[in-house]
C-alpha cells in the first residue's frame, strides 16, 4: 500500500500536471476523431467537384459541338443561296443577251442603248 500513498501524495502535489496531461489525452482523442470527420467530408467534397468538373466539360463539349454544326449548316446554305444567285444571275444575263440578239435583228438602235446602258461610250 505504500505505493498508493506516494501515488496519492505525488499526485496532490503535482494535480495541475495531471490535469493538464488528462485535458491534453482528451483534446487529442476529440481531434483526431473530428479531423478524420473533416478528412471524409473533404474526400466527399473533392468527388463531388470531381462529378461537377467533368459534367461541366462535358455539357461545353457538347455545346460547342452544337455551335459548331449550326454554324457549318448555316455556312453551308449560305454557300447554295450564293450558288443558286449566281446560276440565276447568268441565266438571267443569257437571256438578256438572246433577247438583245433578238430585238438588233429587228431594230439596230436596240445594240447602241445597250452598250450606253453598259458604260460604253462611241468613240
Amino acid at each position: 500500500m505504500i505505493w498508493w500513498k506516494k501515488t496519492k501524495a505525488w499526485c496532490l502535489a503535482h494535480w495541475r500536471w495531471l490535469v493538464f496531461s488528462v485535458a491534453s489525452i482528451i483534446a487529442v482523442i476529440v481531434g483526431y476523431s473530428k479531423s478524420r470527420e473533416f478528412k471524409q467530408s473533404a474526400h466527399a467534397a473533392k468527388e463531388n467537384f470531381e462529378k461537377e468538373r467533368e459534367i461541366i466539360e462535358s455539357t461545353g463539349k457538347e455545346h460547342i459541338r452544337s455551335i459548331t454544326a449550326h454554324g457549318e449548316a448555316q455556312d453551308k446554305a449560305h454557300e447554295e443561296n450564293v450558288l443558286s444567285f449566281e446560276k440565276k444571275k447568268e441565266e438571267l444575263r443569257k437571256e438578256k443577251l438572246s433577247r438583245l440578239l433578238d430585238e438588233s435583228e429587228t431594230d439596230p438602235k436596240a445594240i447602241d442603248d445597250f452598250l450606253n446602258e453598259m458604260g460604253i461610250d462611241e468613240e
